[in-house]
């Protein structure tokens, strides 16, 4: 937790540097029980790490969302992606540095190109489709992010999670993510074990 650069440790801009990176490994992996691959839908799991990070400015918790705007996203609204995946669609070359972008929700139809059996089921959000704006390869599991405004100032809140997208990256196709809201009763059933 708390990477930034990968061939940094610790990740320094000027004078002022993060504290350490803090390698952890997982001690239990709960996939949900109605993942399907493929089609890759239910494509979610909670992972329980080994022991606690340190929190700190650079490694903080993000809010799972509650009220009902935070749970609910609407064709036009921009997500935030975050990832060090591929960089380069004709090599497997990975981004050193964490890469950030934003991408709009699309109609869920425009993500029913993944073959004649696909189609989005309500439990997931079709983004992107802008040139050379995309997750891809690598980026699987990363989190799909949203700013709301709260009583204690903005926070950021997940609402979704990297699924798949065309094999081809940043072609003007969308790729497909987990709705967290449709899973937080899942989530929290897992966490409170």
């Amino acid at each position: 937790m708390g990477e930034y650069d990968s061939r940094k440790d610790p990740d320094c801009d000027g004078d002022v540097c993060a504290p350490a990176v803090q390698d952890r490994e997982p001690r239990n992996i709960t996939v949900h029980p109605s993942f399907q691959s493929p089609p890759f839908h239910n494509d979610i799991a909670v992972i329980e790490l080994n022991e606690p990070v340190q929190l700190h400015d650079y490694v903080a918790p993000i809010c799972l969302p509650r009220t009902l705007e935070q749970k609910t996203l609407a064709e036009g609204d921009f997500i935030t992606v975050a990832g060090w995946g591929k960089t380069n669609i004709t090599t497997e070359e990975r981004a050193h540095t964490l890469q950030v972008l934003s991408i709009p929700v699309v109609p869920p139809s425009q993500c029913d190109t993944f073959g004649k059996q696909f189609k989005v089921s309500e439990t997931e959000v079709c983004a992107g489709a802008q040139k050379n704006k995309d997750a891809c390869g690598g980026d699987s599991g990363g989190p799909a992010m949203k700013v709301f405004d709260t009583y204690d100032g903005p926070k950021t809140y997940l609402v979704g999670v990297v699924s798949f997208g065309p094999t081809h990256c940043g072609i003007n196709k969308p790729g497909v993510y987990v709705s967290v809201p449709n899973f937080l009763d899942w989530i929290l059933s897992v966490i409170i074990k």
